[in-house]
Parts: structure tokens; sequence; C-alpha cells
């Protein structure tokens, strides 16, 4: 399965891909358009669900046999045309999943700061025109969801370059068409960017609009506790503008920094400066003044290939069962900076 930032899916027999050697070129996967790039790549069942939550706070559901079937090449299908979606409607996140286990819950973040944990088994049903995953106020937005356990670290970042970082056990869990609770305090005009799910290790990747970027170990950021306004995660200056996307990264991933003027860089996670929480950062790229950065994909280099051979991205590893989520965040991120 390929998801794209733009929004295209496909699915390809895993036998369309034939064994390389090491050190191989590899094969174009997906034909791409110039603005775009693949946010997700993944392995599932035919018999698997997949879920698509929307920035409406709804949840539509599939079967993975019900999704169009792509050659290599091909691009796929816009995801708009799959879903009965409302006008302004936009994909935030997708799981996929075979089982709805009571004993495992579901992560949701929203624009304005809220975030609201759910049992599984309350999306264990499906309606063609989807369900309500989350009660929204009409001025707020779904941003992201993400399968949590036992343990796990949720971090929040805001437009104004402030994360917060707290305990899944900090959220009660609560019914499926609840509003959910506090995550993160915000003054006027700023918003939250998006919600990363962490076990302690790692980094935590950030830029800003201008195109200004770090990694810090997500050891230096303290926990706190949910609801209070978190600590600067960059030094943030005009110069810089706000803060635009973020990740939780590994020394194994790159990243693919996109603008809204469809200019794509990709770079390697360990060619990143790993600085303080509070430090300036690097400029990552150079941003024309009328352009901005409006999202980062994350994904996986292939190991032992020699630089210059092409070496093929591989799928992000993920923890057992975890969410892997599009980007509407381009939207997101340019609907907050006009009313700023």
């Amino acid at each position: 399965m390929t998801i794209t930032h733009t929004g295209y899916v496909k699915r390809i027999p895993v036998a369309a891909y034939r064994a390389q050697k090491r050190g191989g070129k590899g094969v174009s996967g997906v034909n791409l358009k110039e603005d775009d790039v693949i946010d997700e790549m993944f392995i599932a069942s035919t018999h698997e669900y997949v879920l698509f939550f929307s920035s409406k706070g709804k949840v539509y559901r599939l079967k993975v046999h019900e999704l169009p079937v792509g050659t290599r090449q091909a691009r796929g299908t816009a995801i708009v045309n799959l879903l009965p979606f409302e006008e302004g409607e936009k994909i935030a996140s997708v799981i996929s999943c075979r089982e709805f286990p009571a004993n495992e819950y579901l992560m949701f973040a929203t624009k304005s700061g809220m975030v609201k944990k759910t049992v599984m088994s309350a999306y264990d049903r499906s309606r063609r025109d989807g369900l309500i995953a989350i009660n929204l106020r009409d001025d707020d937005a779904l941003l992201a969801v993400r399968r949590v356990r036992e343990g796990d670290k949720i971090i929040l970042a805001t437009t104004a370059g402030k994360a917060i970082m707290f305990p899944e056990d900090q959220v009660r869990a609560t019914g499926r068409d609840t509003s959910g609770v506090r995550g993160i305090g915000m003054k006027d005009g700023v918003s939250v960017l998006g919600m990363e799910v962490t076990n302690g290790n790692g980094d935590l990747f950030v830029i800003t609009e201008r195109g200004y970027g770090k990694r810090t170990p997500v050891a230096d950021y303290p926990e706190q506790n949910r609801g209070g306004q978190g600590v600067y995660t960059i030094q943030m200056t005009e110069r810089k503008g706000n803060l635009a996307a973020m990740k939780t990264v590994g020394p194994q991933h790159e990243l693919f920094i996109v603008t809204e003027g469809a200019t794509v860089i990709r770079v390697k996670t360990d060619e990143i400066s790993q600085t303080g929480r509070a430090t300036q950062g690097v400029k990552m790229m150079t941003v024309d003044d009328n352009d901005r950065v409006c999202a980062v994909a994350r994904m996986t280099a292939a190991k032992g290939k020699p630089e210059g051979e092409g070496a093929e991205l591989q799928p992000t590893p993920k923890r057992p069962q975890s969410t892997w989520a599009t980007a509407a965040t381009c939207q997101r991120i340019s609907s907050t900076s006009k009313r700023n």
C-alpha cells in the first residue's frame, strides 16, 4: 500500500517487486507529480480494515481489498474519489488493523489542543457516510490519530514553537462521540500542528516555515502534566516564521521536506544537527519569500547501499499494529497562517 502527500492511494501485490541483491538500484514504485512525495508505504493483508479519520472528526472504514489495485508506475486513485467527503473535509490520519481489541486505545489530537483516548472496540462498526470519531467545535479540526499502549508518552507541538510531553495515562478513556480534554494550553492565534507517540527514545525533529530546523533527543524534554503550556522546542524569531512540522526520528530515517510551492528536499537524519531543546537550529533549506515549509514526510533508507547507487527507500518500521498517517498538513498550516 502507498499513500502520497497529496492523497493518492493504491495497493500492489508484493510479488510485483522482485527481490534484488544488496546494492541494487531498485525499481520505480510510483510515478509522482512534481509536488508529491510518498507519505507512507506499508504491507497489509486484503482481509485487514483501513480506518480513514477525517479533519471533521469522522471515521470511514474500508477493507484493504476494496481499495484500488494499481501498477508499479501508476500514481493511484485520489482518496476523495473513494470516500463520501463533505466540502472541505480531508484525511487527517489512517490506521490499519485486523481486529478491534478492547484493551487497546486510539489517541486523538485536534488543532485547538484537545486530546481524547477511546478504546479501539468502539470503532468496530461502519456506515457508508462515516461515523463520528470525535466531537469537534465548529472552529476545530482533527489533526492526528495514533494507537497507544501502556507506558507511551504523547508529544504535542504548536505553531508558536512550544511542545509538551505527558504520559498517555493522564488522558482518561472516554466514548467515541466525546470531545476529550485539554492536552496543551495555547494563546490566541496559536494552534497545534502535530502529535507524536514515543517510548522516550529517539529525537524530535522540528522545522519552521522559513526552513530552519534541528533535532533534539526526546529525553531532553521534561515530562509534564497534561494541559500545560509546554516548553520551547526551538528558539523562535520573526525571520524563521512559525513552526511548520515535527516528527520523531531515529538515525535510520530520511526526511522529505515539502513547501507550499512544490519544492521538495531530501535530508538524512544523521546530517541534521542534534542540539539542545531551546537552541536556534540551522537552515535546512532556502525558502523563497513567497513560499514556506508546510510538511515533512519520514521514510527509512535501506541499509548497505553505497552512496550514489539510488538506494531504494523502505517503509518506516512500525511498532506492532502502530498507526500511519497521510498529510493534509499544507492545508492546515496555510489556513492557520492566513488567520494569523
